[in-house]
């Protein structure tokens, strides 16, 4: 009988990405970086030049809604956009499903951006790469997978029988 090595147990290889997961995510933390910029910009131009402007062109007796729709909307993008790029980061390490929902959604939401023209298919997309069954499957194997780490053997906070020096 020939001798043989050792082989260790290999764990079960990690699933590949489904289609589209990668596009979506990508495509979310770009819409979410350009509409953050975006908004950024738009809010160091000045924004009491622009409430001036917006002012006047509603006139006196407009509506006063509109002017601060269009003022706070930047605002909404620079608090909101970086939720946008986290869900596609959670999306690409196939982590918080839930989190990467609200990214999509936020990235859909017109006030929540200011590059509509991309973060409405963006969102759109990232939506239904998220409801297709083999990304649903995809979550559900990450989820499982994951076990805690084991219990340290010197107890909470190192102490051991040497106290809390090893």
């Amino acid at each position: 009988m020939a001798y043989q090595p050792y082989q260790p147990a290999t764990a079960a290889p990690l699933r590949s990405r489904p289609p589209g997961v990668t596009g979506a995510g990508v495509a979310l933390i770009l819409s979410g970086g350009a509409s953050f910029v975006c908004a950024a910009l738009w809010m160091a131009a000045d924004l009491s030049v622009l409430h001036d402007d917006v002012q006047q062109q509603v006139g006196i007796g407009g509506s006063e809604i509109f002017a601060y729709v269009v003022l706070f909307s930047p605002v909404l993008s620079v608090f909101l956009s970086p939720a946008t790029i986290i869900g596609g980061v959670q999306l690409l390490r196939r982590r918080n499903r839930r989190l990467t929902t609200v990214g999509a959604v936020l990235a859909i939401v017109p006030l929540t951006g200011c590059c509509l023209l991309a973060g409405i298919p963006c969102g759109i997309y990232a939506l239904f790469v998220l409801r297709r069954p083999e990304t649903m499957a995809w979550y559900r194997s990450g989820a499982v997978s994951q076990q805690p780490p084991p219990p340290d053997p010197y107890g909470q906070y190192g102490q051991g029988p040497y106290g809390p020096w090893r």
